[in-house]
């Protein structure tokens, strides 16, 4: 066997430097490699030899996998496969849309094909019936308990993501059981994973999580330590900031507004250089909202009578703060004050969109959609898995909708570089309409492309064709 070896590494050498190799064949192959031909039955021989004589083995033992567990909603049709293939491959062209289509597909009731995608491990922000799949990615599949219902004891017979979903599930029944088994747990859990488990707690956070938020204070991870800091101001359990909230009213000023319904506004004061606003976004994500309200003597609810005036970039560091360490009631009448402003931007929202309820997205969208002048970011944004509900009416009254007349005279008429440019947008726009739209409004939406102009094949119309056919050919 180690003369076999020496022949091939001579035979593959003779090659890499454009020689014939047949002087160093074997001569136990010496009567197969006569003829014509002699060197493709070399090549042929020394392939086969390579690859099955010389494989490498494992360097540990080799274990079956578990098959690819199922999930519990059904694959979608065969028959729109491909044209979810060539909506994913297009975006390595393009933006990318793979959260927002697999949250789409979800939204219709469907499953993808796990030969059309997969999730990686890294992918935490798959839905949660995917949660078996990451941890067959993961190899961290374990049989299934006996006992459904997660527990204490049962707790480290789960694998991680079906755990971690089984643990939002019960939080939102139970939140004293959750906090219970992530108070016992989460100690031993590596510090992402604890972070992941303390995101948890937002879900009807209440004064009995604090005595296990103020125990974090001390966390190895200081991510944790935010995190948890912000869940206690959340709770009205902040710890005073001193001279950084002091600094920080030194850059807003209080203000009032309406003529008989008197209000209070926050102003973010215009500072001279770039070094003062640096300093100023640093003290938003340090101080807390309830500090920021003590500090200036009123209370969080003064500082959300109506909504805050000044640079736009202090406005969402003002917004993040809100979002992150404010307290519900405090949430909520921000973005109610923000809404009623119709001048106030709606991308200034975006930060809020972690903390809305899935009926609160869904009753946003169409006025969200009829202010959005990014391209349906924002409410793309404010949707969140919520996809696919909004009807063709809602979005005829949104500036995106109103802009395609113009989209789609560029995208014909242009020169040459700024018809790419313009086919390049018009395909975003669709793209954000097709995963905004219901059923009938993609369909709608499709005709109507293709009255103005489009071909029914065009890739831009794919993903309204797909919405449209996930609802009238695959649903039940």
């Amino acid at each position: 066997m180690r003369e076999l070896e020496a022949s091939l590494a001579r035979i593959c050498s003779a090659w890499m430097a454009g020689r014939s190799a047949l002087e160093h064949c074997p001569e136990e192959w010496r009567n197969a490699v006569e003829g014509q031909h002699g060197e493709a039955a070399l090549a042929s021989l020394t392939g086969h030899a390579t690859w099955v004589l010389f494989r490498a083995a494992p360097s540990t033992p080799l274990e079956p996998r578990p098959l690819l567990p199922a999930l519990s909603l059904p694959v979608m049709a065969d028959a729109l496969r491909p044209r979810f293939q060539r909506i994913l491959s297009a975006q390595k062209s393009g933006s990318s849309i793979e959260r927002h289509l697999v949250d789409l597909v979800t939204a219709r009731g469907r499953s993808v094909h796990p030969a059309d995608w997969m999730p990686s491990p890294r992918d935490d922000w798959t839905p949660d019936m995917y949660a078996p799949w990451l941890d067959w990615v993961r190899t961290e599949s374990k049989a299934k308990p006996a006992d459904s219902t997660l527990t204490i004891e049962s707790y480290e017979h789960w694998p991680w993501a079906q755990r971690r979903v089984a643990l939002v599930e019960l939080r939102g029944v139970d939140p004293a059981a959750a906090l219970a088994i992530i108070t016992a747990k989460a100690a031993a859990e590596p510090a992402e994973r604890r972070a992941r488990l303390l995101e948890i707690l937002e879900v009807k956070l209440s004064g009995a999580d604090a005595a296990f938020l103020e125990g974090l204070a001390n966390d190895r991870s200081e991510r944790v330590q935010a995190m948890a800091r912000a869940y206690l101001a959340r709770l009205g359990q902040t710890v005073d900031a001193g001279d950084l909230a002091t600094e920080l009213t030194g850059m807003l000023e209080l203000g009032k507004v309406g003529l008989i319904n008197r209000r209070t506004r926050l102003v973010i004061k215009q500072l001279k250089t770039s070094a003062q606003n640096a300093r100023r976004h640093e003290l938003f994500r340090l101080v807390s909202f309830g500090e920021l309200a003590r500090a200036l003597g009123v209370s969080e609810m003064r500082l959300v009578e109506a909504p805050p005036d000044g640079t736009a970039d202090g406005i969402d560091a003002l917004v993040q703060m809100v979002a992150t360490t404010g307290s519900d009631a405090a949430r909520r009448a921000l973005l109610d004050c923000m809404l009623a402003d119709n001048a106030a931007p709606v991308s200034h929202l975006r930060a809020i969109a972690p903390r809305l309820s899935v009926e609160e997205r869904r009753a946003l969208v169409p006025g969200i959609m009829a202010r959005d002048t990014d391209e349906l970011e924002t409410t793309l944004v404010i949707a969140g898995r919520q996809l696919g509900a909004a009807p063709l009416s809602a979005m005829q009254a949104s500036p995106a909708y109103r802009s395609l007349g113009k989209l789609f005279e560029n995208a014909r008429n242009g020169a040459d570089g700024k018809r790419t440019l313009e086919n390049a947008m018009l395909g975003l726009t669709l793209n954000r309409i097709a995963l905004l739209l219901d059923a009938p409004g993609a369909a709608e939406m499709a005709a109507h492309a293709v009255s103005w102009g489009l071909s029914p094949a065009d890739p831009k119309l794919d993903l309204l064709h797909l919405n449209a056919a996930l609802k009238t050919e695959t649903m039940p």
